[in-house]
């Protein structure tokens, strides 16, 4: 079994490919409108800054979004990955398997209202 690695333990690589990862996630629920389970975590300063450059170029083409998100807010989303800690492989893979599977696993956590 390979072990668990903090994201702030990943070398260049693996953290770029964390990164990615992240940035494909994020992206694909933030057209979804969907990312509650991040309020847990204390990066709404950071997640403002990076949902403002999102709005503010969502002329953008997919690729270009990725490549200008990984470029202008990296730091960002590197220090909002941080916060979270989620278990990752030494290679920049999570644990859970992917970001989808990780949040998927957090909302189901999330206790039903009567």
């Amino acid at each position: 079994m390979a072990d668990v690695v903090s994201f702030d333990k990943l070398d260049e690589t693996a953290t770029n490919q964390a990164v990615e990862d992240f940035i494909d996630f994020y992206l694909r629920w933030f057209k979804k409108n969907d990312l509650e389970i991040l309020a847990e975590y204390k990066i709404d300063y950071y997640l403002a800054d990076i949902n403002h450059y999102i709005f503010e170029n969502k002329s953008f083409t997919p690729e270009q979004m990725r490549k200008d998100l990984l470029e202008q807010r990296g730091n960002d989303l590197k220090h909002v990955i941080s916060v979270i800690n989620p278990e990752y492989d030494e290679n920049g893979s999570l644990k859970a398997g992917s970001w989808d599977q990780w949040y998927q696993a957090k909302f189901e956590k999330v206790p039903d209202r009567d």
